[in-house]
């Protein structure tokens, strides 16, 4: 009896440590809950890749009180950016030119803000306070000017290569 206790203890246990170091299929995709440190202005994301086979990287810009930085940006197709408020009190909210409709870059609107599209729009949906992130990625090529919502004089550039 006691060794099948053990045995059962040693395969619960095994189970256990077996769960714990899966990772989830959408853990290398950066939300604006992450935390990334780095001095760089861009760091790699371990295993996406974008249409030549090269692997996607992530670029920060910083929003400051007096805009973003850097502006203008130059990413590759498939690029992710995200958008770290670094001002002490001062909420932003990054988005797709033109204000105040957000239609610019392809398929984006904030008309679809709350909805299932959210997700696939370039724009946060509404104010990121200090010390919080939006992200996106960037999957057409072309010159994307973005702005502040809450401030239309802030303004900012993606190249997409």
């Amino acid at each position: 009896m006691k060794k099948f206790v053990l045995i059962l203890s040693l395969v619960l246990i095994a189970i256990v440590l077996s769960g714990c170091t899966q990772q989830s299929p959408d853990s290398s995709i950066p939300t604006a809950d992450d935390t990334l440190t780095g001095t760089d202005d861009s760091m790699m994301d371990d295993g996406a890749m974008d249409d030549s086979g090269a692997a996607a990287e992530t670029h920060i810009i910083q929003i400051t009180q007096e805009g973003f930085s850097p502006s203008p940006l130059t990413i590759k197709q498939g690029d992710t950016v995200i958008w770290e408020n670094n001002t002490a009190s001062t909420t932003r909210w990054p988005a797709s030119a033109q204000h105040p409709t957000h239609t610019v870059y392809p398929g984006s609107g904030i008309e679809k803000c709350g909805t299932a599209e959210q997700p696939n729009i370039f724009d946060a949906c509404g104010g990121v306070g200090p010390g919080e992130s939006f992200s996106f990625t960037f999957n057409e090529k072309g010159e994307w000017f973005y702005h502040d919502h809450l401030d239309p004089t802030k303004f900012g550039q993606v190249i997409v290569e």
